[in-house]
């Protein structure tokens, strides 16, 4: 399909592919790159899961946030649908991170940057529902230093990569999704559950997220899908020892609260995660000055792409 035409859009590359479908880099009729996913019939196979999906794009497409990736575009060829959307530059926090942690002011930066903009997508009465590494953006130019992609549509359209809705209305079944293994380690308890979900399995994704920043590991870490499934119902997170991160003693609570397997005993707004994340800096800059102020995002934001990956 390269150098062919997709409604209006012209393709490029192929970026990445799966059983769900594919995703193109395509160039729009200003000569913008843009970036186009396929999703197949068969993926939307009942008239119920297309309604889903419309709901879920319509929902994304109405937020205005400068760290959520928005949608351009959306059409349909035989009962597939493709989603238009920026072609994002950068690297995502995944292969930024690159399994290890990042120094505690810069995790906090990046943790508060993404809370941000979970806090538009949950004010516009929706949940991300899909929040990984590999959809967080570490890219440059003005705003925030994340995009979040994939926002509302996820469970849709993740793939490997080379008018307002009441939240009642997205709630979504285990069954009824198609689960790609690399989002299960992220899943919150009542996803993995089957569970109806909200935007508090946002916050436990988000809990997840950064204790990986923070320590360079999964806070359930296992062999196997099914052992980590088990672990995300039932293991607590390793307690984050002093000697790795100085600032531990107050993070370990927020980190708690947050990944607590009952939605009503996490914090009830991502808000609440970030006023605790912000008193936690604070306090931190006062106890580890010389830390806190050797890597904070103005430093490493503006020679972010200057610099090879971290070894």
């Amino acid at each position: 399909m390269i150098g062919e035409k997709i409604g209006n859009y012209t393709i490029l590359e192929i970026v990445g592919s799966g059983s769900m479908g594919t995703v193109y880099k395509a160039e729009d009729p200003a000569g913008q790159s843009v970036a186009i996913k396929l999703v197949r019939s068969q993926v939307l196979y009942s008239m119920e899961k297309r309604e889903r999906f419309l709901q879920c794009l319509l929902v994304a497409s109405e937020i205005r946030h400068k760290g959520v990736c928005p949608i351009l575009d959306l059409f349909d060829d035989n009962d597939d649908f493709f989603v238009v959307m920026p072609f994002v530059q950068g690297r995502t926090l995944e292969h930024y991170m690159d399994k290890k942690p990042l120094p505690w002011p810069e995790a906090l930066d990046i943790g508060l940057a993404i809370g941000s903009a979970l806090e538009s997508i949950h004010g516009a009465g929706a949940a991300h529902r899909g929040l990984k590494p590999a959809n967080v953006w570490i890219v440059g130019g003005d705003g925030l230093p994340v995009l979040l992609s994939d926002c509302c549509i996820a469970r849709f359209t993740e793939i490997a990569r080379r008018g307002r809705i009441r939240p009642s209305s997205l709630e979504v079944d285990f069954a009824d999704t198609l689960i790609p293994l690399g989002a299960l380690a992220y899943m919150s308890p009542e996803q993995v559950r089957g569970a109806p979900v909200d935007h508090r399995t946002d916050i436990f994704s988000f809990g997840v997220v950064l204790y990986e920043m923070l320590t360079g590991r999964h806070p359930f870490e296992a062999r196997n899908s099914l052992a980590r499934i088990s672990a995300i119902l039932e293991a607590e997170p390793a307690s984050i020892p002093s000697r790795q991160l100085p600032i531990s003693a107050h993070l370990e609570p927020i980190l708690r609260r947050a990944l607590a397997k009952k939605p009503e005993e996490r914090y009830q707004k991502i808000s609440e995660v970030m006023a605790d994340l912000e008193c936690a800096r604070h306090i931190a800059s006062v106890e580890c000055p010389r830390s806190a102020n050797a890597s904070g995002i103005r430093g490493w934001f503006s020679s972010l792409f200057s610099h090879s990956p971290r070894k």
